[in-house]
């Protein structure tokens, strides 16, 4: 399964819970008058804003536990012991050149991004015989890594934009109801039709932004996690690769 049919089940089961969630809301009786259930869109037809920003908001997530997944599964490469962690262990040509086919046999089976940081650090060494070179080489791999897992956080950013974005339309939306209705507003009944336009504008907003931190706060913890894991994998190649080059 490619990237583009992983991204339409996440959509298509993103629209299934909402459409669950939102269907027995509106279909229990009593839902409409409970100001929780109200706020997060338990009233039809005026919960359609809150369902959107909900669906967003479970797109968002399934997508931060895909990127979560896979940066763990990223760290079970660490069991495989391809480095020497020994004191004192230093490291030839020939023992470069094994750890390379080790690392090449390994990656039959799957294939981490320290395998193939590995792999190519110890390509570079034989070509240059020199540290720096390979310590260069490992920066710039890693940067490349990171831009990569960056890149894909790029509809989740978006998405985390868009669900306050809803809300605010929402908010639009339900004062220009209002507005509308301002001249039954001599009436007890016109009074009352405003008041609920307003709140359904307000709760709109309220409930996106609520979300909206929700998210942010799942994202901004990913990316703590990332920088950790990036630098974890520079200090281990720093450490039980390119400093135990024979010099």
């Amino acid at each position: 399964m490619n990237s583009f049919e992983k991204s339409s089940v996440r959509i298509l089961v993103s629209v299934l819970l909402t459409a669950i969630v939102y269907g027995v809301m509106w279909a229990v009786e009593g839902a409409a008058e409970n100001r929780m259930l109200v706020m997060i869109g338990g009233r039809w037809p005026e919960g359609i804003i809150q369902a959107l920003t909900f669906l967003l908001f479970v797109y968002g997530m399934m997508d931060m536990y895909r990127l979560n997944s896979r940066l763990s599964s990223e760290k079970d490469a660490y069991s495989l012991r391809l480095l020497p962690e020994k004191e004192n262990w230093v490291l030839s040509v020939d023992d470069v050149n094994q750890i390379k086919l080790n690392v090449q046999k390994n990656e039959k089976s799957k294939k981490f991004y320290l395998t193939d940081i590995i792999k190519k650090c110890c390509t570079k060494y034989r070509l240059s015989k020199d540290s720096s070179e390979v310590l260069a080489l490992a920066d710039s791999q890693i940067g490349v890594y990171n831009a990569e897992i960056e890149s894909e956080q790029s509809i989740i950013r978006y998405v985390a934009w868009a669900i306050p974005s809803v809300g605010f339309i929402g908010t639009v939306w339900g004062i220009g109801q209002s507005l509308d209705m301002a001249k039954e507003a001599a009436t007890q009944e016109g009074i009352k039709k405003i008041t609920e336009a307003l709140g359904v504008a307000f709760d709109t907003t309220l409930w996106a932004l609520l979300l909206s931190i929700i998210l942010m706060f799942v994202i901004h913890r990913f990316q703590k996690k990332q920088d950790s894991f990036f630098a974890e994998m520079k200090d281990y190649i720093i450490e039980n690769l390119i400093n135990r080059f024979y010099k």
